[in-house]
Parts: C-alpha cells; structure tokens; sequence
C-alpha cells in the first residue's frame, strides 16, 4: 500500500485508514419525507433473546470482520449493564411479517447474547472486579436479573418506508465512530447465501493477486467490488435504470443472488426490489467460475495495476499507483470474464498498445472516460459511458497486427 497515491480521495477501513478504493462522487437523490416511517420501541433484553430464538430477529453474522470486540470490550459492556448505565441507541428495520434485521448494534447485541449464553466468562473490568472470571449463571441471581430486565432501545424503520428510504436513513442515523458504508447496510438487511459468497471470494488468492492486496476489507470495500461484477452479469447495463441508482442495483442483485443460491431464502425475508428487474438464470458457480477468470485475466493484462487508472506503462514512469476505482473494476471485469480466449491473448499480446490508449484518456482529466468512472459514475450516460468506451478501445487494439 506504500505505493498508493494518496492524492486520490480513497474510502476509509474500520481503523481509519485508507481502504485502497478511490472514493466515489456521489450527489444524495431527495426523496419524499412522507414516506419516512420511524418508530421508537423499548425491549427487554429477556424479549430479545425469545425472539431471536424464535427467528423474529435477524442479524448478520458480522458487519466489520476484523473489527470483531475482544474479551475485554465484551466484559465491560456487561458491565454496563450491571451498573445500570444506558446503552445507545441499536437501529433495525422492520418487515411486514413483525421481523426485525438488525443493522447497527450486532456486535453489541452478539456480546450480551454470548454472555447470557454462558460462552465467555469476564475479564478486565474497570469497577465489578469481584465479577472477574465469571460467567453469567456465577454472578449473583440479583445480576442476572438485572442483566436480563435491561430495556434495550431500538429505532425501528417500519416496512412502509420504501427500501432506498430505509438504507438511506440508516446512514444518516448511525452516529457511533465511522457511518455504515452503503454494503455495510446492504449486508446487514439482505444477509444470506451471497454475503458468504462474497466473503469467499474476496479471499480467493485470485481476487487478492488482482487488487495486489491492497484492499482492506474492514468495512466490505472488497465486497462491494464482487457485488458489482456479479450484478452486473446477471442483469447488464441496460437493467441499471437512473441517474444514481447504484445502491438499490446492488440491493436488488444481492437479493435476487440469494433466491439463485437458495431459493428458500426470503421463507423468512421476502424480496422487495426498488424496481422490477431483468436478470438472467445463469447458475451461480458460472457466474463463480467467470470471476475467477476474471481475475486471473485481469492479473495477466494489468500485473498490479488492475482496475485502476494508472497503467503499467505509467507506473514504470511515476512508481505510483492510484487506488482501485470501482467503476473500473465493475467493466473490466465484466468484460474479461466474457472475453473468449482468442482475444484475450491478442489483447494480451497487444497490452502496450493498449495502455497508449488508456493513458491518452486518462491523462486527460475531462475525457468521456475520466468522466464515466468519476463525477458521471453513477449516472446512466457514466455506466454505459465506460462500458461502450472500453469495448470500443479493445475492439481497435484486437484490429491491430501484431
């Protein structure tokens, strides 16, 4: 990561660090403020656990993988609770069918849950230090109860609020350290088969030599990029509908995954597309397979420079690398997983003729194609902007001899 440009605005890891993705301009769409429907509700933690029991609440196995709590954290919320001290607010969205999805809270919820599950005993507390070593049926019947009787406080985003609503107030809401990132969100209210997909794919030695591991995935950012090759596969450029629309895209893509994956997964979480949407049937491990190819190809043609908009011959020339765009690693790799394999040798075979022409766009800051991956990536001209710009370059380096 040394040798990423950091003159380029990148998106932030769990630790504040930079992520290795270039940030993307986005303009926030306005919405109807009548449509927002949030509610306040009071639950006893004892309430909680009966209802998690009984799949009335859901929550993703994790939201920030490496930023999982440590024992001490753990105990010390605990012994929070003991002392009667208020926790904040935890924020979940509600479905039609009375189901919570949890979506900020999880690591607090899943540490209160461990403890009453007797699964850890507590360590490093600052004032109950008589509790030291204890798990929940060794501290005093009094404590339990306590523990138990604690009203948890929840913002509720009930099911009438459309879904682009509802992750958009979820971003604004969070106040605790860094906001949700929109896959975040995405992960917490759509989890599933393809949540753990993605997670396995991001850590393929494939994808990790592609990004030259330079992407943190603290905060799904790796995710996020896999999401959109597959999205793009199963429902094309021409499915992506309005100006800024990336967001419910991939919202609708990881729910129509899931049902591909298992088709019993909305028993219990029905979908609700923001639009309905045309996608292809293709089997899912086709869809694998041709990101692994992807990935391999993108390797071959790019080395460490793979969906960014430095190419070889410029690193040669400034020893920098800008970070991984999203719009870029969305097309190329798109594009290389249809590529058949006559052409990706010539294209191959032909990559300094190749990085001419991309060099020639991207030197120039107001070119059609700096544009669709920057200020107009989430427009409609932007998506098929770049799409139609990189096949039209291939399809002029493949006419070249070698």
């Amino acid at each position: 990561m040394n040798d990423i440009d950091e003159n380029f605005k990148q998106e932030l890891a769990a630790d504040g660090s930079y992520s290795g993705v270039e940030e993307e301009e986005f303009a926030p769409y306005p919405f109807d403020s009548e449509k927002i429907s949030i509610s306040p509700k009071s639950i006893s933690l004892s309430n909680v656990m009966r209802r998690w029991e009984r799949g009335l609440i859901h929550a993703a196995d994790l939201q920030r993988r490496a930023d999982l709590w440590d024992l001490g954290k753990k105990s010390r919320l605990i012994e929070s609770l003991m002392l009667k001290i208020p926790l904040p607010l935890f924020y979940a969205s509600e479905n039609k069918d009375d189901q919570l999805f949890i979506v900020d809270g999880l690591q607090r919820l899943s540490a209160i849950k461990g403890y009453v599950e007797k699964k850890y005993k507590l360590n490093s507390l600052e004032f109950l230090k008589e509790f030291e070593g204890k798990t929940f049926d060794e501290i005093p019947e009094r404590m339990q109860i306590r523990i138990n009787e604690t009203e948890l406080d929840f913002a509720v985003i009930g099911p009438d609020s459309p879904p682009e609503v509802q992750r958009n107030i979820f971003k604004r809401l969070n106040t605790g350290g860094l906001p949700l990132t929109e896959q975040e969100i995405r992960h917490a209210l759509y989890f599933g088969p393809i949540t753990d997909l993605l997670a396995k794919l991001v850590d393929t030695d494939e994808f990790q030599r592609a990004v030259a591991g330079s992407v943190k995935d603290t905060r799904m950012a790796a995710q996020e990029l896999v999401l959109r090759f597959f999205s793009f596969s199963i429902m094309g450029i021409n499915e992506y509908k309005k100006d800024d629309e990336m967001d419910s895209f991939l919202s609708d893509a990881m729910q129509i995954l899931n049902r591909f994956i298992d088709p019993n997964t909305f028993s219990k979480n029905r979908m609700n597309l923001s639009c309905e949407r045309n996608y292809s049937t293709i089997p899912i491990n086709e869809i694998e397979h041709k990101f692994i190819t992807a990935m391999i190809r993108a390797t071959d043609l790019f080395e460490n420079c793979a969906f960014r908009i430095t190419t070889p011959a410029k690193k040669a020339l400034r020893k920098m690398r800008s970070p991984i765009n999203k719009s870029l690693f969305e097309v190329w790799s798109v594009i290389l997983a249809k590529m058949n394999e006559s052409d990706f040798e010539k294209l191959n075979n032909n990559s300094i003729l190749l990085y001419q022409y991309l060099d020639r766009e991207f030197d120039d800051s107001n070119s059609l194609l700096r544009n669709c991956i920057s200020k107009d990536s989430l427009k409609i001209t932007g998506v098929k902007g770049r799409h139609e710009i990189l096949n039209r370059i291939i399809r002029d380096v493949l006419k070249e001899k070698n």
